[in-house]
């Protein structure tokens, strides 16, 4: 017979395995939403900026073309307004001022020199004109631009350095021949006038004329 186990004697009793959860059971979602939820927030937060960044840098972009474009539609005419020189048959060189625009300027300082043959210097004039018409050219030759008409040689050479004008949009320009084009700061910039004028009590008939029988240009407002 089997022995009885004594009395008070503790019985061992062998415990089971641990029961594994779910991993849907043991995952904290409380806390995975947290993470997600700040996750979510600080893309925001970064898609935000970039975006902001790069609207800012658009409308800036926008702006300076803005400002570009209405700087050249500003100077449009302007820029058509030129001198040059050219030889004469009689062997002097004229002064040309021209118009390409499709608008008159008006207001027009021509200020130069005349040298005539033999000499090294050439010797100061302005003229004014009152109005230089559209897509028209007007030749300055020595006799016109002289306060009289032999002041300077039939043949000296007329060279223009610098012209002063009001566009159609009552806008004050310079232009030199040296330099580029850049709006007149006012009546302070304009040299001090002792010439012939084309217009007024005491225009000049030689200049008058010389405007009068202004050439049409082959291309305008180009």
């Amino acid at each position: 017979m089997g022995r009885l186990p004594e009395a008070g004697a503790e019985q061992t009793q062998v415990a089971g395995p641990e029961t594994v959860r779910p991993w849907r059971q043991r995952f904290d979602w409380a806390l995975y939403a947290t993470v997600l939820s700040v996750l979510v927030a600080a893309g925001g937060l970064a898609f935000t900026g970039v975006s902001t960044y790069y609207a800012t840098q658009v409308a800036i972009d926008q702006l300076a073309q803005s400002r570009e474009d209405a700087g050249v539609k500003e100077r449009r005419q302007a820029s058509m307004v030129s001198a040059w020189s050219e030889r004469q048959t009689n062997g002097g060189i004229s002064g040309v001022l021209a118009n390409r625009s499709l608008d008159p300027v008006t207001a027009v300082y021509v200020k130069g020199t005349a040298t005539s043959p033999g000499e090294t210097d050439g010797q100061s004039f302005i003229v004014l004109i009152e109005t230089l018409p559209p897509c028209s050219m007007i030749s300055l030759p020595a006799n016109v631009v002289g306060r009289k008409a032999d002041e300077f040689a039939a043949d000296a050479r007329i060279r223009v350095e610098t012209i002063w004008f009001r566009d159609a949009q009552s806008l004050k320009w310079r232009r030199p021949s040296d330099a580029p084009l850049t709006p007149s700061a006012g009546p302070q910039d304009l040299p001090e006038f002792s010439g012939n004028n084309s217009n007024g009590n005491d225009f000049s008939i030689r200049l008058a004329e010389a405007v009068a029988a202004a050439k049409p240009m082959a291309k305008c407002g180009e």
